[in-house]
């Protein structure tokens, strides 16, 4: 195993470099600007023919040219005294090896406690919105025992109502539903009044054509937060110039994610860096401020401590990321977020097949709207523009199948 240096115009031309040379599943350890060039450090298995490559790439690359790639061998006891690894270094320039792998055993393993409390706290904290939800609705049919319900309206419409109260939509909002719909005699009318009752208390937003700024992506662990803003980045990248857009990760620690972060930002050809504390965060965002757009990715646990990112020189845009099949607990625990000013919420793992009732249920009347959402795990696939009518025609049109 050994370490290469990459130096490249950008971080497309670099990630292209990096393919061509060691293949498709080269290991980036680390992506940054150096000399207003990219610089990344690749641990790769070095093949013959692949150092014969990297001879040829050092002749010919004459170094009076700006756009040409320069890549240099880099042996590992280079790169530990260079700042690639300067969080291992110890204050002993005599440190032996041993010492370093035990520090490195020793990190590791507090990250994985680290981990494992923050997924004990989702967990715990789940099992409260469930229940709180559990006992609204308990309280509500408590309430509403004497109503006459579904024998108020048309008996062509009640295998309808009938297939509502088979799905995640709240009682609160089927009784509203059945109240309004007894007013019309046949199914299509009565989808109409539900569609025209939804969309006018379930708020959407069209938050790509003009985004800006400093946008701050959060949400549950494993929600799709970070191939959501790989996507955000590619596609704003092609309007705005790649480098004018750019992705910061805040304090994620998970084994694997700054490095699946790193290759997909080199997939959408934007830059891509690295924050641990509030006041890292920043001093690259007051560095980046020339930059157009800039999207922050988190891990799980910051989407509970949002109002902890107070950074008094910058504002920031935040967004909720929820997958599209998650309960109405696990979303209105973030949306009832007192402190936390939602600009909007995005769907990942969207498909028209998902019954969508329980996001419905805890956005409804809510003033955060929903924006977009990611279909699949493939970059190059546009996010699609989440409206109203189309979410509830698709999971009426599932209940109605549901029915035959």
């Amino acid at each position: 195993m050994e370490l290469q240096r990459i130096l490249a115009k950008d971080s497309r031309s670099a990630m292209d470099q990096v393919h061509k040379l060691f293949g498709q599943d080269a290991l980036v350890i680390s992506n940054k600007r150096a000399k207003n060039k990219t610089e990344l450090i690749v641990a790769v298995d070095l093949e013959d023919n692949a150092n014969e490559a990297l001879e040829d790439i050092q002749i010919a690359s004459p170094s009076s040219s700006k756009n040409d790639i320069k890549t240099t061998n880099t042996t590992f006891d280079e790169v530990l005294d260079s700042s690639v690894f300067n969080d291992l270094k110890s204050t002993n320039d005599n440190e032996s090896s041993q010492q370093i792998q035990t520090h490195a055993e020793k990190v590791l393993t507090e990250e994985a406690e680290q981990q494992e409390t923050r997924q004990a706290k989702e967990i715990v904290s789940l099992v409260k919105s469930e229940l709180s939800v559990m006992r609204r609705e308990i309280l509500l049919s408590q309430q509403l025992a004497t109503w006459p319900g579904i024998e108020v309206v048309s008996y062509k419409i009640q295998p309808l109502i009938k297939a509502l109260s088979e799905t995640g939509l709240s009682l609160s909002l089927r009784t509203l539903i059945t109240s309004v719909v007894s007013e019309v005699s046949s199914v299509e009318d009565a989808i109409i009044k539900i569609t025209e009752i939804i969309n006018a208390n379930l708020a959407t937003q069209d938050i790509l054509t003009k985004m800006s700024g400093n946008h701050l992506f959060a949400g549950s662990p494993g929600a799709g937060k970070t191939m959501m803003i790989a996507k955000i980045a590619r596609q704003k990248a092609s309007e705005l110039g790649e480098q004018n857009v750019a992705v910061v990760s805040y304090r994620d620690s998970r084994i694997g994610a700054w490095n699946q972060l790193q290759l997909l930002c080199g997939q959408a050809g934007v830059e891509s860096y690295k924050a641990t504390t509030i006041e890292s965060l920043e001093i690259i965002l007051e560095e980046l401020s020339e930059k157009s757009l800039i999207l922050i990715d988190t891990c799980g646990d910051d989407a509970l401590a949002m109002n902890d990112l107070k950074i008094k020189k910058v504002h920031l845009n935040k967004h909720l990321i929820v997958s599209s099949d998650a309960s109405e607990a696990s979303i209105a625990r973030f949306v009832k977020q007192n402190n936390t000013q939602w600009s909007s919420v995005l769907l990942s793992r969207y498909n028209q097949d998902i019954d969508v009732w329980p996001i419905i249920n805890a956005l409804i009347n809510k003033s955060v709207p929903l924006s977009i959402a990611n279909e699949d795990g493939n970059i190059m696939t546009p996010l699609k523009q989440l409206n109203t009518i189309d979410l509830v025609s698709a999971n009426i049109q599932n209940m109605q199948l549901s029915l035959v």
